[in-house]
């Protein structure tokens, strides 16, 4: 059987990210997946990204692999690196790009299973024969927890999540109620108003989030005002863009904050888009769905309507992240994970319960903090990962060794029941993993 001191699962921006780093350090590894699937095939055309330019860089070993300097060698004269917004289709020239200059050899395969096998781990693909692995860093993403509420299942023919639409246009000409009012649903409104649909809304808030355009000032005492990280501006940003500070919080408010920190809104630059261009229902609850001849039927619960029509639904409800949803890790594995709120608890460096088996991205939010749900999360753990992982390659660690690093404190029982979920606390038109 094959072998390989890595396998990483996932070739979205951490899984690049990760494998560039692993590259740079020498160590042998496999990353297999499809370059940018989640963004190339679940997001619409015209979309554009909730981030700002500069927070929206994939993290690379070394200078000169940032979107600026990606627009700066292909002469893309409208490019602005502080104010944004960054289009779907320059995203990916870029994603396209640090692929071919630093992940080349990436494998299209699928993983099926994941089991532990004497010091490292069987992985079996639907494609070809299994290997063996020392490490295995699991790096797909958010696309297996889209979550559709029980009030809005059982049509698919006409209610459907907003991660499974790449075009729009062919709604043209025909109404459409688009449920939730943070950007994936406002952008997909807007998208939709703008391909020739008739568009409602409906949101549970009473109003719409509006996020503040970003503050071009780099002078001295502007960084002293609204300190500028990966991850957004501001001092509160210092903390979630950093793992080592997030640690610090008591456990209780790390389980919190990693999940309701960043709720539902709307970017600056969607504004005029939306609001006084699309019908919109604030403070209305869904009850129900029904199938209303060839239309669909929502029962409402609010001031103004109780129910509306439509001939498709599309659902920006968000996701439920839970790793237990993770169809190739085996129930040994599983059992072994340690988890709060559904999610593995791991160390500074991503590394599980499981030795030898890391998670990078939304999947570390509750111990590494809200920053790693988003591409700016690549330039604060993947480093460590990296670091961590070359560590074990060289040592040859056997899977009956401890984490080298201590897992994040336990939550209270008690205080992961209370916590929301990503879908109360949506965080853009789609995963940044």
């Amino acid at each position: 059987m094959a072998m390989s001191d890595v396998l990483v699962i996932g070739a979205g921006p951490f899984g690049l990210s990760i494998s560039a780093y692993l590259r740079h350090r020498g160590i042998e590894h496999t990353i297999v997946g499809r370059p940018m699937n989640t963004w190339r095939e679940h997001m619409p055309l015209g979309l554009f990204l909730k981030s700002e330019p500069y927070g929206s860089a994939i993290s690379a070993p070394m200078p000169g692999y940032k979107i600026a300097d990606y627009a700066r060698l292909h002469k893309l004269d409208d490019y602005e690196d502080r104010v944004g917004p960054l289009s779907l289709e320059r995203f990916l020239g870029y994603a396209d790009w640090f692929t071919q200059q630093l992940v080349p050899d990436i494998r299209d395969l699928t993983v099926t299973s994941v089991v532990r096998s004497g010091d490292g781990f069987k992985v079996e693909f639907a494609e070809e024969a299994p290997i063996i692995a020392r490490s295995v860093i699991v790096a797909t993403g958010m696309l297996n927890y889209a979550h559709l509420p029980a009030e809005l299942s059982g049509m698919p023919d006409l209610i459907t999540h907003s991660v499974v639409h790449d075009r729009l246009d062919k709604f043209g000409g025909r109404r459409v109620a688009v449920i939730g009012g943070g950007q994936s649903s406002l952008q997909t409104a807007a998208l939709l108003h703008e391909a020739g649909a008739d568009v409602q809304v409906v949101m549970r808030s009473q109003e719409i989030v509006w996020e503040q355009k970003r503050d071009a000032d780099l002078s001295l005492i502007g960084r002293v005002r609204r300190p500028p990280v990966q991850l957004c501006e501001g001092y509160s940003c210092v903390v979630y863009d950093s793992p080592g500070l997030f640690r610090l919080m008591p456990e209780s408010l790390r389980a919190k904050k990693a999940l309701s920190t960043f709720p539902p809104s709307g970017a600056w630059w969607l504004h005029d888009r939306v609001v006084g261009v699309v019908d919109i229902l604030q403070n209305h609850r869904i009850l129900g769905a029904e199938a209303h001849g060839s239309q669909v039927r929502l029962r409402l619960d609010g001031p103004k309507r109780s129910s509306v029509e439509a001939d498709h639904v599309i659902a920006g409800t968000g996701f439920r992240v839970d790793v237990a949803k993770l169809p190739f890790l085996s129930a040994e594995i599983q059992a072994a994970l340690k988890k709060r709120i559904n999610l593995p608890l791991v160390n500074r460096a991503g590394e599980s319960s499981v030795p030898g088996l890391y998670f990078a991205g939304i999947n570390t939010a509750v111990s590494l903090g809200p920053g790693v749900r988003f591409i700016s999360g690549t330039h604060s753990a993947v480093p460590h990962l990296a670091k961590s992982v070359g560590r074990r390659a060289h040592r040859g660690t056997s899977l009956g060794e401890p984490v080298a690093e201590p897992l994040a404190a336990p939550v209270e029982p008690a205080v992961a029941e209370s916590l929301p979920s990503l879908e109360a606390a949506g965080s853009g038109p789609m995963p940044t993993i």
